[in-house]
Formats: C-alpha cells, structure tokens, sequence
C-alpha cells in the first residue's frame, strides 16, 4: 500500500483539524442553532466533545457551553484554547454513561460519531437515559452518527499503511466490519523507529435509523426527526450522516421526567452546588 494512504476509519472518524477544518465545525454549529431553535445564551451539553472545537464554536456565539469527554488529554487540547481566546466554556472529564446533571439543559448534541463508541448497546443506552436526566423539560437532543444504509453501500474493509509525520513511526491500520454486532472495527498497531510494536482497537457501533429510534424511545426520549447533513438535507441511502432529533417530553402516550440522581446535581460551570 502507498504510505501517503489513509484508512476509512481515520478519514471519516478521527477528531483531527487539517481534514475537518474550522468550516465544517461552523457549518455544524449553523446546523445546530436552526434545527435546535437555540435562544441566545442557550444551556448546552456537547457530550464527547473531544478537543472541543464544535464546544468552543458554539461558546464564540455567546451560548453557555459545557463539554464533556472520558479522554483527558483531548480535554487538555480544549480547555488551552479555551483560555487563549478568553472564552467563558468549561470542560469536565466523565464517563459519558454516568454524567450526574438533571434538568440543566436546553440542548444536548453530540456529533462526529461520538455517540456508538461506547462497549455495548446497553452503554449506549445507558448515555442517552443520562442524556435525557439532564434535559430540562422540552429540551432537545441531537445526535449526529454514521449512516448504516450509506456505509452498506459504501465500505470495503481495507488495510492500511502509513507514516506517521515527525515521529519515524509507522501506523498500520486494518479495518472491518461486524455484522452481527453491527460495529465499524478499527484495529491499529503503531511501529515505532525502535521496531517496538503498540497495538489499539477501536470499535464504533453504527445504528440504523430503526435501531437508533428505538434506543431514543426507550430512553425516554420522543424521536422528532432526521436529516442528511446539517444542511438540511435529506435522509436517505446516499448521505453518509445520519443527524437525529429527539427531544425530552411525551412518548408513547407518557411523560417523560428527569430521574433522581444519587448526590447533588452538578452546576454547568462543573461545580457541584
């Protein structure tokens, strides 16, 4: 394989600047604001927010933002720009099945494929129930994931090689797909000049639109509708996103309603009250 080669999965997925510029992150948070209807200084989640560019964009506009990640080190990345633009944003590291906010939201949205790359569909479920408690009544959620249908049509498992700039390092990186658990498989192994090898599995749970509204239902939350790109666009075989609205409120005939969480709900700016 050429070594200037990329691999699907570090095309489509990894949170990396030079292929997802900062007009893809404003095109978002355009998207975001229509579909979301946000007022001025809006409450919003951004959960697995990464190194937090889409968190900062939406801070930049004047909304109150909080981002949220399990990986430290990408925090680190957001909380730095964070501070050299002077913007009032915060970020708190958690586990996104277990992020302790009750009714503090008007929106949660979660993009890039954050949503899915947790071990099972139970965990999933588990992000959206927490999701919801965080929502304040009516509030909305928005997941932005992978087209299915698109990826079916689309993707061929491959193997990939190449060089890692500035750190005589090559990465190799095999992909696949699992149909019976319906991940997109990412196995990758770093060999550094020295020879040594260092091996990472990445695995990211790629929902149908049935399977993603019935996650949405039983998590108490009331699917609205889906597009094809934050542009508008429609949903169908040949998007390769899928952004999915749902919102905190009736479903199936009940009310939804934020349950208690164990200890004290925490503050948007992460202080616990």
């Amino acid at each position: 394989m050429k070594k200037e080669a990329l691999s699907w999965w570090r095309v489509h997925l990894e949170d990396d600047p030079t292929r997802r510029p900062h007009s893809h992150v404003k095109a978002q948070a355009d998207g975001l604001e229509r579909v979301l209807r946000l007022e001025p200084r809006s409450r919003i989640l951004d959960l697995g927010c990464g190194s937090g560019r889409l968190t900062l964009e939406l801070a930049r506009r004047g909304h109150r933002v909080l981002g949220v990640d399990p990986d430290e080190r990408a925090l680190a990345v957001a909380r730095a720009a964070a501070k050299g633009e002077r913007l009032n944003v915060h970020f708190v590291k958690a586990d996104l099945r277990l992020i302790a906010y009750r009714a503090e939201f008007d929106a949660i949205v979660s993009v890039d494929s954050s949503f899915g790359q947790l071990p099972t569909d139970r965990d999933d479920q588990k992000c959206l129930e927490a999701a919801r408690k965080g929502l304040k009544p009516g509030g909305r959620l928005l997941l932005d994931t992978l087209n299915r249908e698109w990826i079916m049509r689309h993707f061929e498992p491959n193997y990939w090689e190449q060089g890692e700039e500035g750190k005589g390092a090559v990465v190799l990186d095999a992909l696949s797909f699992d149909f019976e658990k319906g991940r997109l498989d990412n196995r990758r192994t770093i060999v550094g000049s020295d020879g040594k090898r260092t091996p990472s599995f990445l695995s990211l749970r790629v929902y149908a639109l049935t399977e993603l509204k019935t996650q949405l239902e039983h998590a108490g939350l009331a699917y609205r509708q889906s597009w094809g790109g934050f542009d508008g666009s429609a949903y169908g075989m040949d998007s390769p996103r899928l952004v999915t609205l749902a919102a905190a409120g009736v479903v199936a005939g009940r009310r939804s309603r934020p349950a208690p969480l164990p200890g004290a709900a925490i503050r948007i700016k992460g202080r616990r009250r």
